[in-house]
């Protein structure tokens, strides 16, 4: 799992019947501990064959998260004047 300055990458894949696995995450900011995005299944209607798919889908999701909110950031919440 790659690591992405300023976040915490709380992750955690779950074994399902029938040897499926499924993944939870959680995205917190570093700095202050705010949860950005609460422990959540980016895909709950899709459990994966293998725990290694599920990995692979946890590090793309996260890496696009990350980059979402890194340009959330950027942008001021409010106009001023």
């Amino acid at each position: 799992m790659p690591e992405y300055e300023g976040f915490k990458i709380v992750y955690e894949v779950i074994v399902l019947p029938k040897d499926k696995w499924a993944i939870m995450i959680e995205i917190i900011r570093r700095n202050d501990g705010e949860v950005l995005m609460a422990r959540h299944n980016p895909y709950p209607r899709q459990p994966f064959d293998t725990k290694l798919e599920a990995l692979d889908h946890v590090n793309r999701y996260v890496a696009q998260a990350v980059k979402d909110l890194e340009g959330d950031g950027a942008k001021p919440l409010r106009r001023t004047a």
